[in-house]
């Protein structure tokens, strides 16, 4: 990861984050890093179907 973590605020109902968080602990996981994952897998998805998305970093000069 380059730079500074962001912070993400989400809001979710109770019963989905305790529905959520029994998933992410099956796993042997935090809900934190489930989230990340889940997040990673369905960005590699959709660059596998569309093409890789283009970040800021891919811009800059050196």
């Amino acid at each position: 990861m380059k730079g500074k973590p962001k912070h993400l605020s989400l809001r979710i109902d109770e019963d989905l984050l305790r529905k959520f968080e029994y998933v992410a602990k099956y796993d042997d996981r935090s809900m934190n890093w489930y989230l990340l994952h889940l997040i990673k897998n369905e960005i590699a998805d959709f660059e596998e179907k569309h093409g890789e998305i283009p970040t800021a970093s891919d811009s800059k000069t050196e």
